[in-house]
């Protein structure tokens, strides 16, 4: 079959790799549909690894798509069988792993969730490594004591992902957006907490907003001015989880009298290394309570441009207008 891979020396190649024959113990064998170029896939591409270090057979890259389930191994729910599934190949380790820039995929059931049945497989082909992101957030930062959340990047896709999350589960967001037109596309899809960053009342709306809906959990996206600009805004007690640099290059301006006086904390966030992820019994939890919820609008991926895999190098370069991505069609 034809697949997209890594090379050792850093860039892909597209070329023929042996196609997964069978299901083995756990894991689905699936017929590709598409699947979503992410920003975490492209960071890599470039990076020189060892034969043998991305987590797929033949070095098949990608991370993300969505696809019909052909055939499962034994100990996967029956139900799985005939479905189509949107695919995040990050979350359960696996020996026999094979995909997801390729025509067929071979992946832990646990990898999955299953899609509804009138759904297009294009809109979720970029879905599961997004939603499980903020849900992962969710579940580390209120057992680490926080009840509610500030979201520096509130119209990325994470961030409406984070926005759907919060509604489902009832917790109190505070998204920060650039203009008062993303405002407005956030509350068109139920966000009431949302503040512009270029509103003259920026500073005081969001420390007063932070203090009454006790949001000490920070997900920061974006890094640079924008961080620097909240520090001192957020409630005492507060914890910044730096998960990317959306925004500029500029290093986090904190010193060591705001970090003692205001009691933060400063700490890196992956949705691969929490709990949610890590314990396969959370992880269930976590895929389940997706699936019921993965109807919702929030939870899409927003479809640029299509390519085949042979326009890989034009798919990359694809430059989105705003939150959409490329997307490779499979099959």
């Amino acid at each position: 079959m034809n697949a997209i891979c890594k090379m050792a020396n850093g860039g892909l190649v597209q070329k023929k790799v042996p196609r997964p024959e069978k299901a083995q113990q756990e894991h689905l064998l699936i017929r590709m549909k598409s699947s979503a170029i992410s920003h975490g896939d492209k960071a890599f591409i470039n990076q020189p690894f060892p034969p043998g270090a991305v987590n797929s057979q033949y070095d098949v890259f990608g991370s993300s798509g969505a696809g019909e389930v052909i055939e499962i191994g034994s100990d996967v729910p029956e139900n799985y069988l005939g479905k189509n599934v949107t695919i995040y190949r990050s979350l359960h380790n696996s020996d026999v792993l094979l995909g997801c820039w390729s025509e067929y995929a071979h992946v832990h059931y646990l990898d999955c969730v299953i899609l509804p049945d009138d759904a297009q497989a294009d809109e979720y082909c970029g879905s599961l490594a997004n939603i499980i992101t903020p849900y992962a957030f969710r579940m580390q930062s209120l057992a680490e004591g926080h009840t509610g959340i500030i979201c520096t990047a509130g119209t990325s896709t994470t961030g409406i992902m984070m926005l759907g999350i919060s509604l489902a589960l009832n917790f109190p967001l505070i998204s920060i957006v650039r203009n008062r037109e993303s405002k407005r596309k956030l509350e068109e899809l139920g966000a009431v907490n949302v503040l512009v960053q270029d509103s003259p009342d920026f500073n005081e709306e969001l420390k007063g907003m932070a203090e009454k809906l006790k949001a000490t959990a920070v997900y920061d996206a974006v890094g640079g001015a924008l961080l620097n600009r909240i520090v001192n805004l957020v409630p005492n007690g507060s914890t910044i989880y730096c998960y990317g640099f959306l925004g500029d290059d500029l290093p986090v301006n904190v010193f060591m009298r705001q970090i003692l006086f205001k009691g933060l904390t400063i700490k890196s966030f992956s949705n691969i290394g929490t709990p949610t992820v890590r314990d396969p019994k959370q992880l269930i939890e976590a895929l389940k309570f997706i699936s019921g919820i993965i109807h919702m609008p929030h939870f899409k991926t927003k479809v640029g441009k299509r390519f085949e895999l042979s326009e890989i190098d034009e798919a990359l370069i694809y430059l989105p207008v705003d939150i959409d991505k490329a997307i490779l069609g499979l099959n």
